[in-house]
């Protein structure tokens, strides 16, 4: 420090060195804080170009969707979320061979265990995640006993480890899945209750196609930082940074209509004007919009024309919607993955959520009913 002090011109070069080093320090903690995702894990998409009609009685409609002449308001929001939860259970992929030590390949899993299975209990001890399950398989003295759910029917099966030439441990040969995480948008919050629906259709596993049951999951903020335009037979799809320490709200279901849960009270950056919510029959052929934030600068109208309704209220595709707004086409191309949940208003009315694109034409997609939403909700 005395060669220092006595070469100004050396104590400068040194100082500024410290004060680079800190600045890039802080940056990368902060930096870190953000972790990219595309939206491609959450959104289904179809080639369907039609919607069917069933001719119910309005009576019979009201009847299975319990109508009410009381309107409930609630708050339509389009804002796109990173979206992360784990699963009740560790999901079963495919099965896979194992290189044992005598250069043997057994495969200890196949035909006992199949995609789309939830593992739900090994040896009597419940597995939330996969390095517990291969703690329990690699400590099993001989076989261990499996309890998995299939198709709501819970099965026990034994299966008898193999220990591996790659790393010494006992494997069964499978694939599983314990998480998931991606991007989508928030369809509505209640004000009253704190409860929000997103999304519109259920998270689907990519590799199973099966609907995933959520332990406990979080939305997070997200920007988005990209779009891929949509063209025929290639959708497009939103690919967004989540902030993860910015926790929106819980997710507490997975279901074939969306995600649901709880907006934490302490979260104040959403939208707070309510409208009625639409039942069914209040819904009609003609423009609408829809509220999304797909340009980064807060939540806008975009215009729509609601070509078709679906009188089959049990039906999870209430309508069909085609996009209009020239800006919004020359930005996206049309309905892109991630787009999923995005509120449809029409007039002073919310009356549902964009859900599918189709892929043949992205400028067309489905739409499902809010009242169906909200009757999820509930149940949820």
């Amino acid at each position: 420090m005395k060669n220092l002090a006595a070469n100004p011109r050396r104590f400068f070069i040194f100082a500024l060195t410290i004060l680079i080093a800190a600045l890039f320090i802080h940056l990368f903690f902060n930096i870190r804080e953000y972790i990219r995702f595309q939206s491609y894990p959450y959104q289904e998409i179809f080639y369907e170009d039609a919607i069917t009609a069933n001719q119910d009685s309005a009576e019979e409609l009201s009847r299975r969707l319990g109508n009410s002449t009381k309107e409930t308001h609630i708050v339509p929001v389009g804002i796109t979320v990173g979206v992360r939860f784990y699963t009740d259970g560790i999901m079963i992929l495919s099965t896979d061979k194992v290189m044992g030590e005598n250069g043997s390949q057994p495969s200890p899993s196949d035909g006992k265990l199949l995609p789309g299975d939830v593992l739900v209990k090994a040896d009597g001890t419940t597995m939330y995640n996969l390095p517990q399950l291969a703690q329990a398989i690699n400590s099993a003295k001989d076989s261990i006993n499996l309890e998995v759910l299939r198709d709501g029917t819970t099965h026990n099966i034994e299966i008898t480890p193999v220990k591996s030439a790659d790393d010494g441990n006992r494997k069964i040969g499978c694939w599983a899945r314990d998480s998931t995480q991606g991007i989508g948008t928030i369809t509505y919050y209640d004000p009253a209750t704190g409860r929000f629906g997103a999304l519109g259709h259920g998270i689907c596993d990519v590799d199973t196609q099966k609907l995933m049951p959520v332990r406990h999951g979080q939305l997070m903020e997200s920007r988005i930082i990209d779009v891929r335009k949509g063209k025929k037979g290639a959708p497009g799809e939103l690919i967004g940074e989540i902030r993860e320490r910015s926790i929106i709200g819980t997710v507490r279901k997975n279901t074939s209509l969306g995600l649901y849960g709880d907006i934490n009270k302490s979260y104040e950056h959403l939208p707070t004007t309510t409208y009625a919510a639409a039942r069914h029959d209040q819904i009609h052929q003609g423009p609408a919009k829809i509220l999304s934030n797909i340009e980064g600068d807060g939540i806008k109208p975009y215009d729509v024309y609601i070509e078709s309704i679906n009188q089959d209220t049990g039906a999870d595709k209430g309508m069909v919607v085609r996009i209009t707004d020239q800006g919004l086409i020359a930005r996206s191309g049309g309905i892109v993955q991630g787009m999923s949940g995005s509120p449809i208003m029409q007039g002073d009315k919310i009356v549902g959520a964009v859900t599918h694109v189709f892929v043949q034409n992205p400028l067309r997609g489905y739409g499902v009913f809010i009242e169906k939403m909200m009757t999820q909700e509930k149940a949820a």
